[in-house]
């Protein structure tokens, strides 16, 4: 009976000693999920940080005209020059996310939105951005950055979002 307690001590002694042992492991620093060169690349292409990662908003580089998903010769230079300089420093994953105005039903503009997506994702991944590393998204008239009740407005919502985050 006391070699039984002896035992069960020593088993007791060495379970409270391996718990403190792995208390006192200091856990690794966690890396940075961007470095400072693919900050700087992603904030001098127009990115801005959110909660989401890093996003850029095409409403200024590339609207698309109405119920339209094809891009206008000076959008597709603006997606290709971003996808260079996110390629340049090792950026080549991604969300692109659609958008337009509330003109249409629901499902008609989820459809537009996600052939707005897809256009801009093929003319990334024909700058070399491999097309399995971008998920696209269709959110129709969901998130509009600006009033539908003018034209104006309707146009600033008929746009794409690019969506970097940590891999």
């Amino acid at each position: 009976m006391q070699l039984i307690y002896k035992q069960l001590r020593l088993g007791f002694l060495g379970l409270l000693m391996l718990g403190l042992l792995a208390a006192c492991q200091s856990t690794p620093e966690k890396k940075p999920p961007f470095n400072a060169e693919q900050i700087a690349a992603m904030t001098e292409q127009g990115f801005h940080q959110t909660d989401e990662g890093w996003e850029l908003s095409f409403t200024d580089k590339l609207l698309f005209e109405f119920d339209a998903a094809k891009l206008t010769p000076p959008s597709r230079s603006a997606v290709q020059k971003i996808s260079a300089a996110l390629l340049k420093v090792g950026i080549n994953h991604m969300r692109v996310e659609g958008h337009t105005d509330n003109e249409g039903t629901q499902d008609y503009n989820i459809k537009l939105s996600l052939a707005r997506a897809n256009v801009v994702a093929g003319a990334m991944s024909a700058t070399g951005i491999p097309r399995d590393n971008i998920i696209v998204k269709g959110l129709g008239m969901g998130k509009p950055v600006a009033s539908n009740a003018s034209k104006a407005g309707q146009a600033e919502n008929r746009r794409v979002t690019i969506i970097v985050s940590a891999p």
